[in-house]
């Protein structure tokens, strides 16, 4: 069925753009079918001839689903509730990344409520030393204040991530998502560890009509509108054009009857298309088009998310400062409670590890081809706060 769908494309493309590479964009499950197709056919298929990508929004949800892991247990749900970020149950989701967009935001807001509690700590305690000196000194003393900053360091890594997308930063995407994919290793998330540096070993090894492409002219990804900041990967595009045809029922009760199945793929699509058509034409000032704003730059959207992050920055003031901490034990943000000794020694340990591995992996599968790539990835089982 993949091997079918990627000659489809192919078809589609030669078309429309005779003689350009085409491109498939697949969440993970189906890149690694991909990826067998490819080896499989070299010729017809291949690297050179074919361009297979990892969806961008489920990669971004794998990622926040790592964080998610770190933060379980830590009380970080406690505080977004207590600074009405987020109801507990909602706030929970996050772990999992459940909703993106949802989930996204309260990283947003950590992750500069950290920066500002951070900053606060470094200003009260430091005595004409560089913040460099002074982290790094605060590092080997206090885990907790070791924990808080890789939390600090893998939000704001995801959301490079998520800006390379957004401001089309070819280069970007690759450079981040090589710093994050470490993590899919020291934390046991077997699929995007074993696929993920496949795929970024092919965004390094582009053909060159494509790297011109997708470095040079921002193809990589696309844009619904002309707002700027807006650019979202094809798998994004996809889900929503899914949800738009689905909208009316879709095909809710049609899949065991073939001719109306069939009907609808047909139709569902074009109606789509056509309902677009008419509310880009009828229902938009068509002289703000291309000068809009990113909907998060306005004015309400601004103000709410300063109020959170005032709010999520009391809160964990209250709470106990954790660039403040100066003991050798790991502890909780509200109730103080000391985690394991293994847990401290896991998030000490936990960038070393992730990168041992990864490179590891790079070297035996990748490059030398010594060992195949079913072969099974070690888990680590590093105790965290939840375990």
């Amino acid at each position: 069925m993949i091997k079918h769908g990627m000659d489809v494309i192919r078809q589609a493309t030669t078309f429309m753009n005779p003689g350009q590479v085409p491109v498939i964009t697949v969440d993970q499950p189906l890149f690694a079918l991909v990826k067998m197709v490819q080896w499989k056919w070299p010729t017809s298929h291949g690297e050179q001839a074919f361009v297979g990508m990892m969806g961008g929004l489920h990669v971004e949800m794998a990622l926040w689903s790592v964080v998610g892991d770190l933060l379980d247990g830590s009380r970080w749900t406690t505080a977004l509730t207590e600074a009405d970020v987020a109801s507990s149950g909602v706030a929970d989701s996050f772990l999992k990344a459940s909703h993106l967009t949802r989930t996204r935001h309260a990283h947003q807001v950590t992750s500069l409520a950290l920066h500002m509690l951070k900053k606060e700590a470094f200003s009260t305690c430091a005595d004409d030393t560089t913040m460099a000196t002074w982290e790094d000194q605060r590092k080997t003393r206090s885990p907790t204040f070791l924990f808080w900053d890789l939390i600090l360091k893998y939000e704001t890594l995801v959301l490079l991530f998520v800006r390379a997308h957004r401001q089309r930063n070819f280069t970007l995407y690759v450079e981040a998502l090589e710093e994050l994919i470490p993590l899919f290793f020291a934390l046991d998330h077997m699929n995007y560890a074993r696929w993920a540096p496949i795929h970024l070993r092919d965004m390094k090894s582009l053909p060159e009509s494509i790297s011109k492409v997708f470095q040079e002219e921002g193809r990589w990804v696309l844009s619904k509108t002309g707002n700027r900041f807006s650019a979202i990967p094809f798998d994004q595009a996809h889900e929503q054009e899914n949800k738009v045809v689905k909208s009316a029922g879709g095909a809710v009760g049609l899949t065991e009857n073939p001719v109306a199945f069939r009907r609808w793929m047909l139709s569902g699509p074009e109606t789509t298309r056509l309902l677009h058509q008419f509310e880009g034409q009828y229902l938009e000032d068509s002289d703000e088009r291309g000068g809009r704003l990113n909907h998060e730059m306005g004015l309400s959207a601004q103000k709410t998310f300063k109020q959170q992050v005032n709010k999520l920055v009391d809160v964990m003031r209250e709470m106990g400062n954790p660039f403040l901490n100066d003991f050798p034990e790991l502890v909780t943000l509200d109730s103080r409670d000391c985690a394991d000794d293994d847990v401290a020694k896991a998030v000490k340990n936990l960038d070393t590890l992730g990168q041992t591995q990864y490179r590891e992996y790079v070297k035996t599968v990748i490059e030398d081809r010594t060992i195949s790539i079913h072969n099974t990835i070690k888990r680590n089982n590093i105790p965290l706060y939840k375990k």
